[in-house]
């Protein structure tokens, strides 16, 4: 399991660490559409509040091996905030839905991670992108086949017969994309959200950007 997954269902970045933007210090994650939230890891809620910049914001602090974390989660959808300050999360845990409150120009989440405690000098930021999806060992994990943290939804397994592919897709909106994975073998994959959408589609999550029709 990665120390910290991406915290939405794109690995779209339109905007980069520093970089250009001295002062840019997280990455920028985009798309149309219905996108959750999610927490990049397993964390007590500092703060839940709206600001005048980051718009609807979350931050999460973070004890991984003895070392504290702090993740950012800012421009979310008005009103899509679930948890509060105090809240203790799970990785992987759904916390708000994609927005563009605060002070942006479109929709996107800005997503900060700071090894240490988040300070309004932002001293302690570092380029998620080095850490996201990165095992313990260090390796780069397929987001794809790396199941989220379980919400004990059930089990899900292939109706069609060994051999027959199921289509897996980005996320549960109409944006949603094929994501050239297919599960062809009867093994029983663990339910991990669910969405209702299009009035008569239940998507189930069986993983990372791994959502299949029901």
């Amino acid at each position: 399991m990665a120390k910290f997954i991406y915290p939405t269902d794109t690995t779209r970045v339109t905007s980069g660490f520093r970089g250009s933007r001295p002062d840019h210090h997280g990455i920028d994650l985009a798309e149309s559409g219905y996108h959750p939230i999610y927490a990049a890891a397993s964390g007590r809620v500092s703060r839940s509040y709206v600001s005048s910049s980051y718009g609807e914001c979350i931050m999460i602090v973070h004890t991984i091996d003895g070392v504290t974390w702090e993740t950012v989660y800012a421009h979310m959808r008005s009103g899509s905030r679930t948890v509060k300050e105090g809240d203790y999360v799970t990785q992987g845990q759904t916390i708000g839905v994609m927005g563009s409150t605060g002070e942006v120009t479109g929709q996107h989440l800005h997503f900060e991670l700071h090894k240490g405690s988040w300070n309004v000098n932002k001293s302690n930021a570092v380029n998620p992108l080095d850490y996201l999806g990165k095992g313990d060992g260090g390796g780069t994990t397929d987001p794809s086949n790396k199941p989220l943290q379980p919400k004990g939804l059930g089990i899900a397994t292939s109706k069609y017969p060994e051999g027959s592919g199921i289509n897996l897709y980005s996320g549960p909106g109409k944006d949603a994309w094929f994501t050239g994975h297919v599960i062809n073998t009867k093994t029983p994959y663990l339910i991990i959200d669910a969405a209702w959408y299009g009035g008569n589609e239940n998507m189930l999550c069986l993983g990372w950007e791994a959502w299949a029709k029901e």
